[in-house]
Order: C-alpha cells, then structure tokens, then sequence
C-alpha cells in the first residue's frame, strides 16, 4: 500500500496543472508519487491513488462480467504529458459514434446530466471522503439537506468512518473510480478493475453497491460506458457548463469569490430552463468544503423556486444501490415543491430542501441575503 491522503493532500499545491478543452476545464489532481510498474498480489485492497494491476485473480473474475466483443474499440486516449488532456491535437476527426463527453461535447440516451423537473438542482460533490467531509455534512444536516456523493475507492479505504457516517445519514453514495484516471485513457481491463475495487471498498464499508458512477473529469466515451453498463452502473456527468470551477481554488487558479459568482450567474437562468441541472462540486480539499458551505449553499438557500435534492431524488429512483434504497429516503413523485414556486418555511427528513426556506437565520439581512457576492476569505 502507498501512503494515505494526508500525504496527498499535503502535495495539494501540485494541482496547479490545469487545462481547458470542449465541455469541461479539468485538473490534474494531486497524487501519490510511485505508483509501482511490477505487479504484486493484493492482500485487500489495491494500491492507494494507483490503477490497479488487471493480472490480479479478483479482476480476472470481474472481467468475466463483461462481454468485450459488445465493446466498442475505440483506443485509450494518450494523456498530454503537459497538460494533462485526454483529447487529441486540434483538427484530429474523432467518429462521430464514439460520443466521447469531453471532447466531443457529446451526451448518450443514457447518461444522467440534468433533474427532469425544472427549478430541481442535483446536489453532488466528488472525491471524498476527506478529513474536510464532515465539515460538509455538518453543514448539511443542519439544513436537512441530503446530496449525492461520488467517493473515490482509495478515499473510502482510507476514512471509511467518515464514508459510515454519510450513508447513515441518508447520502446517496455513488463511485468515483478507484484513483481519479481519466477513463478514457485505460485499457478495458483496467476500466473494470477502477469501477469494481470501488464498489468493493464501498460494499465492504457500508453493505451496499452503488448503482451510479461518475467519470474523473467527466471522461466518459462509448467504450467506457458500455462497460460501466454491462456492470450494472448508470453513467451520471454534471450539466453541461454547470462546473463552479471549486477544483481550482486549492491550486490558487482561481478564488472564492469567483466561483460565487460564476453559480450566482446561473441563478437568473434556472427559471427559464426546460429541465432542472446538476452542478459538479467537490469535498476534497479544506477550500472546496468552504466556498461550498460558506457561499454556495447560503446562496442557493436565498433562491425562491429552487429545490435542492441528491441526484437519485430528483431522477425519482427507488433504487439508487442494487440491494434497493439502502438508508435513502425517496420522496415518492418528488412533489414536495411544485416546481418554480416558493414552498416557503420547510424542512424536511428526506433532505428535499426548497429554496428560500427561512434556514439561514444568520445570513438573514446580511449582504448575501440580498443578492450580492460574499466576501471571504477562505485561506
């Protein structure tokens, strides 16, 4: 085994390679250095932050589950040394049926990027659980709020504790892969072996299999879904251009008060859309947690005709795990705020959270509360 996350976050300030291409600006996160080219058998768990090896007997029994000549054949992208991108030079043709999410700005039938009912966000955060994690569901409990959380298997490994505590309090768990690989760029072997160790790590911990997954940087192409489908897991990205950039704050790309404004800009524009969004934010490292409970979520608490729930709430499903809805509470039909009305005061067990509910006492008056930009500092 490597080293746990403190010794990975304590290179967060080597996230600052950053880089932009169609859909979605990606990060190359933090991680563990030496990851070991000479397989070894694992005892329980794969290396930390590592792909693991596809020679391992409980892969090669994973790899059964998967029908490979149903799979298209389209080769692993080659990941840019310098910076960090899947997708190939500009003017490259990629086929039109590889779909690939990234680079092609391409979403299959299947994928999960909006709520159906507009005024509903998919409230998500990814790669937890952190020593930061709790902070976050403090936050939420005390609003009642429930939300999706993607978890990346070396993560749940190294605070399962932390990963116990979200499931019991009613979070809809979902996987993150094993170490945060952009998928594209992995053999089919090694695709199976990212999602499985995940769900096995999640199964072990808190006794049940997540049935949604979402890629590391929404990289996501028809290969790599047709095989996260014939393992049984919904393919759930974010809405397109609905990333509060909160990954860029611990690199210092960008700051607090940027990312404040850039949700608040999508405010005006939720009364208008046909369908509800998803927004992708993460728990990982202390400032993602502070602009999220700080000025995000206060924020959004202020918006009238705003319902916040986890994805699996707001895609009404009553089976967000294979062994069925575990310790989440579904809302049945999701009608506990019309949408694009104001329920006013509610708070709910099901952590259906409708905006404007009279739940940030302390921010009543303040500047937030009328619509302007909080300051912070968050360092």
């Amino acid at each position: 085994m490597v080293k746990p996350l403190a010794s990975v976050l304590a290179l967060s300030a080597a996230i600052s390679v950053v880089f932009a291409h169609a859909g979605h600006a990606l990060e190359k996160r933090a991680t563990t250095p030496g990851c070991s080219t000479t397989y070894a058998p694992v005892t329980a768990y794969p290396a930390l932050d590592c792909v693991p090896f596809t020679q391992d007997p409980q892969v090669v029994n994973w790899l059964k589950l998967v029908d490979f000549t149903k799979t298209p054949t389209f080769k692993p992208s080659v990941v840019d040394a310098t910076t960090g991108s899947t997708c190939p030079p500009a003017g490259t043709v990629i086929p039109a049926d590889q779909c690939w999410w990234t680079c092609q700005k391409c979403e299959a039938p299947d994928d999960v990027t909006t709520c159906p009912t507009p005024g509903t966000w998919g409230l998500t955060y990814d790669d937890g659980p952190s020593p930061d994690s709790p902070r976050l569901y403090d936050y939420l409990k005390t609003h009642n709020q429930k939300a999706t959380l993607f978890v990346v298997g070396s993560r749940v490994v190294s605070y399962p504790t932390t990963l116990k505590r979200a499931y019991t309090e009613g979070h809809h768990i979902g996987i993150h892969t094993w170490s945060h690989t952009a998928m594209t760029s992995l053999t089919n072997e090694q695709v199976v072996a990212e999602l499985k160790w995940t769900e096995k790590a999640i199964v072990d911990t808190i006794g049940v299999t997540p049935i949604y997954w979402r890629p590391p940087y929404g990289d996501v192409d028809n290969r790599v879904r047709n095989i996260a489908t014939q393992l049984g897991y919904k393919t759930s990205i974010w809405t397109m251009d609905f990333d509060t950039n909160d990954w860029n704050i611990p690199a210092n790309i960008t700051t607090a008060s940027a990312v404040i404004s850039t949700f608040q800009a999508w405010l005006p524009k939720v009364a208008g859309m046909k369908t509800g969004f998803i927004v992708l934010e993460h728990d990982l490292f202390p400032q993602e947690v502070d602009v999220a409970i700080t000025g995000i979520l206060p924020l959004a608490y202020q918006q009238k005709g705003l319902t916040i729930v986890p994805i699996a709430q707001c895609r009404n499903d009553a089976k967000p795990y294979k062994e069925g809805l575990g310790t989440f509470v579904l809302v049945p039909n999701n009608t506990t705020s019309p949408s694009g009305t104001n329920s006013g005061p509610k708070s709910s067990p099901t952590g259906v959270h409708s905006g404007a509910s009279g739940l940030v006492p302390a921010l009543a008056g303040s500047a937030l509360a009328a619509g302007s930009v909080l300051a912070m500092t968050l360092f």
